[in-house]
């Protein structure tokens, strides 16, 4: 476990430092430490057994208790946010994501420890074990990169900005009307809040027209900043865009076009907290150096949200996902064939 925890930091260390914001790095990173802390509980049992049995049995105890409860508690938040979100939000299959990822948890893991410890019935094939071994290996793997993934977003986003900014770009969501929904609404707070340390600034609110909205999520925006007393000429409406990476990529023609300075301007980004990430991510991918600024999200709303960013990013980094499927199962199968 030593070995693994600083393998892990090392890879995620050398990944973040090449490129700040990574998913593939943070998550590394996180994972790593999380080992490496496991480590330390592990040498901490090791010495008290050294001193007394006593000692030892009260650490284990006491550590155990702990885990059992964060264990039991967060299954159980999933599960009842679930029942929060379908009253507030309307019953669908995205309010359901964090019931469905609760019950997994608390079943796939009593499950994988079990069959770890018992061994797999006798009258399972080969196929059928080594199958169901991969199955729960690949869960609890990707259950783990989602812990670590929602504790590197966690940590994304608590320094906050105090350089000279020059560029605010909103991120759009949707809209039901022209006026802007509270999720929006927070956005463009946030960035208020930043132009009113930097009144030289420039809002590029980004969001084009979906075919269920009355006008565009930019002009629903650019009209909610001019009830905030924000000068038109410092508003600029990106009305194009459809998806995160649009977003980034159209707000950045924007602001070559706009920029007169001779330096390259400072730009950030805002949107919801659990947004962040993803966000940053594509403002890379298109060659926009800016960083993101993270709005306050309702808690009943966060578990699904964040669930649904984590299942994007993997889809996004397909081949790294494959590569930890095919992983397992290389694993799996080593340890039930004799070669």
């Amino acid at each position: 476990m030593f070995y693994l925890s600083l393998f892990l930091l090392a890879i995620g260390g050398v990944i973040l430092i090449r490129k700040k914001r990574s998913f593939i790095g943070g998550t590394l990173f996180v994972t790593g430490a999380f080992f490496f802390i496991l480590f330390l509980l592990y040498v901490l049992l090791d010495k008290a057994s050294a001193v007394s049995p006593l000692s030892e049995s009260l650490i284990f105890i006491g550590v155990y208790g702990v885990g059992l409860l964060l264990f039991l508690g967060t299954c159980l938040y999933f599960i009842i946010n679930t029942h929060i979100m379908s009253t507030k939000e309307g019953r669908s299959v995205t309010a359901k994501l964090s019931a469905v990822l609760g019950l997994n948890i608390l079943i796939v893991v009593p499950l994988t420890f079990y069959l770890l410890v018992m061994g797999t019935p006798l009258k399972w094939p080969l196929v059928v074990s080594i199958l169901v071994f991969t199955f729960l290996l690949v869960d609890l793997l990707f259950t783990l990169l989602f812990g670590a993934y929602l504790v590197y977003s966690w940590f994304t986003q608590k320094f906050p900005i105090k350089r000279k900014v020059d560029y605010i770009i909103v991120l759009g969501s949707g809209i039901r009307s022209e006026e802007v929904p509270p999720l929006l609404k927070s956005r463009l707070d946030k960035g208020i809040e930043y132009y009113q340390k930097n009144p030289e600034a420039c809002f590029i609110v980004s969001g084009g027209q979906g075919a269920d909205e009355p006008v565009s999520e930019a002009f629903a925006m650019g009209n909610y900043l001019l009830s905030q007393n924000i000068p038109k000429d410092r508003i600029i409406l990106e009305d194009r865009s459809r998806t995160t990476l649009e977003n980034m990529q159209f707000s950045k023609e924007k602001i070559l076009a706009d920029w007169q300075g001779q330096q390259r301007p400072s730009v950030i980004f805002t949107t919801n907290n659990y947004h962040v990430l993803r966000g940053a991510l594509y403002a890379g991918k298109v060659g926009l150096k800016a960083d993101g600024v993270g709005a306050p999200t309702a808690l009943y709303f966060l578990p699904t949200a964040l669930i649904r960013e984590f299942i994007a990013l993997l889809i996004h980094y397909k081949w790294f996902s494959i590569g930890l499927i095919l992983l397992s199962l290389l694993f799996t199968t080593h340890s039930f064939l004799p070669f």
